[in-house]
Order: C-alpha cells, then structure tokens, then sequence
C-alpha cells in the first residue's frame, strides 16, 4: 500500500512537472514576443480617411497585423516607451475597416481576399480577408502573405524553441507564400499560375516571358503552396515583369 501510495505521488510529480514545462514552451510562442515593436504608420480607411499613429508589428506572429491592426498615438507611444501598460489606449482595426496601412519605413499592406485551395481543414477553405504586404500593385498586385509556424510546416525554418526571437524573425521576413490578384478577381497563389491568362493580352509582356527575358521561368519552381515560399529570386523576377505589365 506504502509503495503504491508513493508511486503515484511520484507520477503526479512527473505530471505536473511537464504540463509546466510543456507550459512554459507554450508562452514563449505567444504574442508578443521580444521583436514585436510599434512602428509609425497610417491606416487608410474605407472611406479614405488617414489615421496616423504606431501600428504593433511582430514577425514572430504576422498573422496577428495581417488580421487586425494595433494602433495607438504619439501619447500613447510615449507612454509605452516608458514601460507604461497601454492596453486600453489600443485602437484595433479589422481588415473590413480598412483599404490599407502603410509603414514610414515605405511598406505598403493592402486588403485582400484569400483562400487557401491547397487547406485540408473546412474551417480553412472559406476566404479569408488580410493585410497582407504589397511587392508591387496596379493592374496585376503582388502581394506576400507572411506565415507563423514553428518550424513544422517548412524544413527551411529553424526549431522555434532552439534559437532566440531574433534569429527566427529574420527567418520569418521570407517565410511568405507569393501571391497575385488581378483587377476584379481574388486573390492567387503562385503554385497555380496560368502566365498566358495573367499577361497572355499583353503580346510585348508574354513575348519577353516566352523568351524568359525576365527568368522567371528559370528561377520558379512550381510546387505545393509552401515550396513557394523562400523563392526570392523568382519574386523579383516576377515582379519586374508585372511592373512591366502595370506601366502598359
């Protein structure tokens, strides 16, 4: 009866001693992490209206800015800067508030409307509208819509758990699937392009394309949504060709 007794406050020990160890890895993945920063910026609204203040960017979790964004003013800023709490001085804006937010730094975020073909869950096959970054906009947009994993989803990520906040973020600034969207339609992901019917009615565009003027075709490599991700060289190509293709 003793060692019965003893043995299960034993194994209650090893229970609670990894649900908290369990726990603390947890929170270390949680918003906000020590990257996180206000930076200046403006929110356009719908109706065209400017607000001007310090939007909470943290590439440790950009799906956080890409759903909602955290605005506060020069007040409020000060304050934070002094360690004061600032919760309540928050303003939150919804991607269906907004038309856009743009960072001093020259970043440009645009809403768009998403879905995931490639999602497996029904929950993740509705659309979805974000912010999500513009590499270049006009008649075609270019645009990055930034993912937060910890390392499951890609092999090119590191083990969030082994390296510091900072060496992750910086894996996290290319860690984005290219998307496109054409006047009047949705949104798209690089994986299914179909370039004839994206520049096929511009014969100088499609010409230079052909000829793999841009080399796009060299340096894209077709792929799952993920392999997309990381192909940094094909979004420039990409994206001078648009450029083109918007100055017609």
């Amino acid at each position: 009866m003793k060692n019965s007794k003893k043995y299960f406050t034993v194994t209650l020990a090893l229970i609670v001693l990894l649900s908290f160890a369990f726990t603390s890895v947890t929170a270390q993945l949680k918003t906000p992490s020590s990257v996180g920063k206000y930076e200046k910026g403006t929110i356009t609204l719908n109706k065209g209206k400017e607000i001007e203040g310090y939007i909470y960017i943290d590439m440790m979790n950009p799906q956080e800015f890409q759903k909602r964004v955290n605005l506060i003013n020069e007040k409020t800023y000060q304050a934070f800067l002094k360690g004061k709490k600032i919760n309540k001085d928050i303003e939150v804006y919804k991607p269906k508030d907004m038309e856009s937010f743009t960072l001093e730094n020259g970043k440009k975020f645009k809403k768009a409307k998403y879905v995931n073909i490639f999602a497996t869950r029904k929950q993740d096959m509705l659309p979805k509208t974000l912010m999500l970054e513009v590499a270049t906009e006009g008649k075609i947009t270019v645009f990055k819509k930034y993912h937060h994993t910890q390392g499951i989803v890609s092999g090119h990520l590191p083990d969030r758990t082994k390296v510091s906040d900072a060496e992750y973020a910086k894996w996290q600034e290319n860690n984005f699937e290219i998307l496109y969207q054409k006047e009047g339609e949705g949104s798209k992901n690089m994986s299914v392009i179909n370039i004839k019917a994206l520049v096929g009615d511009n014969e100088a565009v499609l010409e230079n394309y052909n000829n793999d003027y841009y080399g796009f075709q060299t340096l894209f490599t077709k792929g799952p949504v993920f392999e997309s991700s990381f192909q940094l060289d094909a979004l420039e190509a990409f994206t001078k060709m648009v450029e083109d293709y918007n100055k017609s």
